[in-house]
């Protein structure tokens, strides 16, 4: 082996032990999926602008429940970027799946099997072959371990594939091995995460009338605006159970104040303005909490910035609070509370559009965020009627 060569695959093992480490640094705050972490894996080897590497990388993990395989082809593309394939699937006790489940590690070169590239097509699944994009002409497969088993095949090496190759293959089949049982740890403590914190909403809310469905409302709605402004499904997904947090304060305020049936007095509108603090404090400084810390702290500040704690203004107010506070008013509005009657879906639009003594929708409301609820409106109607507490 060239000393070049032995210096690429020093600098790819060490890609990649790199990446492992800067995940496991993360793992507290940090959330993925298992695909995102082939991502930066893979970018680590496959080849182009001037690095050695296969120009695709075929991933498959088996079904527990069937033993087929299922995976996708990934290739480089703009330097760094990844594209996958639509999923391609093997079943299990085709030929093809059995020499993948056999193969440690595998290195092949079509010369050295067959009088053809042609014929060397054969060794491989055809959605694989398909995928790949130009004819195969060679190949490394390994094993992947783990809690989810599977292959990993890497194709079409510039030149010959070779032993370093197939070293570097098998240091990727370890890491990706790796961050799939991470991946699954880290979704079991997700779970766990979800729950705490939708009980710790419940305890805040227990006081309060319908308040239970409340909070699964609020998480609802803000998901449906979430998704309709085109942002992250990452984001999506936090607000849609984070958003329950937003009265987590309340905690700290006497029932007294929560259940008056008439207005509140000065001293009494002071604290229950406290509650976005209160709910700061509560949630504290952890990084998995920041995004539920936001939506607490600035869930009742306005656009135009009359709102409270702080007065906000505009975009100073986190994204995620704009999002929540429009989600909070409208459920408020519709829900019978002690010192109020509930209103119907029409009568919260009007009040969307034009406003009341208590809501100016323009000035109160992200001009984006009050435009796709206009947009998705029939369904913030849906969510309520099919989570409405039965009088």
């Amino acid at each position: 082996m060239s000393l070049e060569l032995c210096e690429m695959s020093l600098k790819q093992t060490q890609d990649l032990l790199r990446l492992t480490d800067a995940t496991l640094q993360e793992i507290c705050c940090r959330r993925f999926t298992s695909e995102e972490l082939y991502a930066e894996a893979l970018s680590k080897v496959l080849g182009g602008e001037g690095r050695r590497g296969p120009k695709g990388i075929f991933i498959a993990l088996r079904d527990e429940a069937t033993g087929d395989l299922h995976g996708r082809l990934f290739q480089l593309k703009k330097q760094q970027m990844i594209e996958r394939s639509e999923e391609i699937s093997i079943e299990a006790f085709s030929a093809y799946a059995i020499n993948l489940a056999e193969a440690d590690v595998v290195i092949s070169n079509w010369n050295d099997s067959c009088e053809s590239v042609e014929e060397y097509q054969g060794h491989f699944h055809p959605d694989v072959a398909h995928f790949a994009g130009s004819p195969v002409t060679n190949f490394v497969c390994c094993r992947i371990s783990g809690e989810r088993p599977g292959s990993i095949i890497a194709l079409n090496y510039p030149g010959q594939a070779t032993e370093y190759d197939g070293d570097v293959l098998r240091g990727l089949a370890v890491v990706i091995g790796s961050l799939v049982t991470l991946s699954n740890e880290v979704k079991e403590t997700e779970k766990a995460f979800i729950y705490t914190i939708e009980a710790l909403a419940r305890a805040c809310e227990a006081a309060e009338e319908e308040t239970g469905t409340h909070i699964v409302r609020v998480n609802r709605f803000a998901g449906a605006l979430a998704a309709n402004m085109g942002l992250s499904p990452d984001f999506v997904d936090m607000i849609s159970y984070s958003a329950q947090m937003h009265d987590v304060g309340k905690i700290k305020v006497p029932v007294t104040i929560l259940l008056k049936p008439g207005a509140l007095d000065v001293e009494e509108l002071r604290i229950i303005q406290m509650h976005p603090i209160y709910g700061e404090e509560i949630l504290g400084d952890s990084p998995r909490l920041q995004f539920a810390r936001e939506i607490a702290i600035s869930h009742h500040e306005n656009w135009d910035g009359s709102g409270y704690p702080y007065g906000l203004h505009g975009e100073e107010i986190p994204l995620a609070g704009r999002i929540v506070k429009l989600a909070d008013v409208y459920d408020a509005l519709r829900s019978k509370r002690s010192y109020k009657a509930p209103l119907s879906h029409a009568e919260v639009l009007d009040i969307f559009r034009n406003g009341d003594t208590r809501v100016a929708a323009s000035g109160h409301f992200d001009p984006v965020v009050l435009s796709t609820f206009f947009n998705i409106e029939k369904i913030f109607a849906s969510i309520y009627d099919s989570l409405i507490t039965p009088r």
